[in-house]
């Protein structure tokens, strides 16, 4: 799946390491030693990836940091080339599975392109005593459902850059529209990890910020001083946007999603997400520096449909991070759409929702 936003090259990595039949939070078994495609591996029966996994159950250092470890980052990633990556995904071959290749996690703004020494207290880490990758326990996440990928998958679900194959000697670089298509998959596999959710609420925020020159480029280039709070500056808005590119017109929504409109609308619903209120969940997500809790916005009719009001502030939800996600790419519908009410169908579920007004 192609986002619509400009691609970030090398904003991830993927790395290959050992099988371990102990999920990389305990010692390998000796079948896992003798199975691994590493010659020092098998020749030291050691496994230096032992603890990849294991941040929920041994210390982290002094720093708040868990140390883990990948052969393929042995010999560190150029710099400047490296300097953009916010995500480590983990590949391993599944042995007693026809070395079946999963991905089975990863490390989320991670440090890397060093060696990293293991002080914290715990009589493991004098057998395993250092690593090469380091992130805090948070944005360390393991799939219990790996994702299973081979060079044809990775090519239909555009989980590599165009023409790669998955390396068998290094690592594969990962841009934005890469690591994004994995992430969304691993949530689609694992759909009750609450870390990899809590992760997935911080991490696109990276993606918007570096995006964001672009869609108020945009945005003011074809919107000019049109607003969206009034009847007649909405009827101009829609004259204008007629005449946009699909590309264009996807970026303006990403712009008014996140602008001065989007911040309106959040506060009217008081920074709930209203799915998950309807689904009497907890609405609130994680607070940001200025107190207000966390939330994004959701035109419920596609800009690109140009339908009269589709620019309005009536058209717009708020919802967390999660929900907005699966409104674009999970198991989601509009079923009806009045001037008072919005109706969703998410996983099976009818969900009523009011539109959100201008007071």
């Amino acid at each position: 799946m192609k986002t619509d936003n400009p691609i970030i090259e090398n904003y991830g990595i993927l790395a290959s390491m050992s099988w371990n039949s102990n999920k990389w939070a305990n010692e390998p078994t000796i079948q896992d030693l003798k199975a691994s495609k590493y010659g020092y591996v098998k020749d030291k029966s050691y496994m230096h990836e032992s603890l990849n996994f294991g941040h929920e159950i041994y210390p982290a250092e002094a720093n708040g940091y868990f140390i883990g470890y990948t052969p393929m980052l042995n010999r560190p990633p150029d710099i400047e080339k490296s300097k953009h990556v916010e995500i480590i995904f983990l590949l391993s071959s599944d042995y007693a599975n026809g070395n079946r290749k999963s991905i089975v996690g990863f490390y989320g703004f991670p440090y890397f392109g060093d060696w990293f020494e293991r002080t914290a207290d715990h009589s493991i880490y004098k057998k395993y005593d250092s690593g090469n990758i380091q992130a805090l326990p948070e944005d360390i996440i393991y799939f219990e459902k790996p994702i299973v990928i081979d060079n044809d998958i990775v090519k239909k679900e555009a989980f590599l850059p165009t023409d790669k194959l998955i390396s068998q000697q290094g690592f594969n670089y990962l841009n934005s529209d890469n690591v994004h298509n994995l992430v969304i998959k691993a949530l689609q596999l694992n759909p009750t990890n609450k870390k990899l959710k809590l992760f997935v609420q911080k991490f696109p925020l990276l993606v918007q910020t570096s995006n964001e020159v672009f869609e108020l480029q945009d945005f003011y280039q074809v919107v000019g001083d049109s607003t969206a709070d009034t009847v007649d500056g909405i009827t101009e808005l829609e004259k204008l946007m007629n005449k946009q590119t699909p590309n264009v017109k996807t970026r303006i929504s990403n712009y008014i999603e996140r602008g001065a409109i989007a911040n309106k609308v959040k506060k009217l619903a008081g920074y709930k997400c209203l799915i998950c209120e309807a689904m009497g969940l907890p609405p609130f997500s994680f607070k940001k520096p200025n107190g207000n809790p966390y939330i994004e916005t959701h035109h419920v009719e596609p800009i690109s449909t140009l339908k009269k009001g589709v620019l309005s502030i009536n058209n717009l939800i708020t919802v967390c991070a999660n929900h907005h996600s699966q409104l674009h790419y999970g198991n989601s519908e509009i079923i009806e759409n009045t001037s008072t009410s919005f109706k969703f169908k998410i996983d099976g579920r009818i969900l009523e929702i009011k539109t959100i007004r201008l007071i």
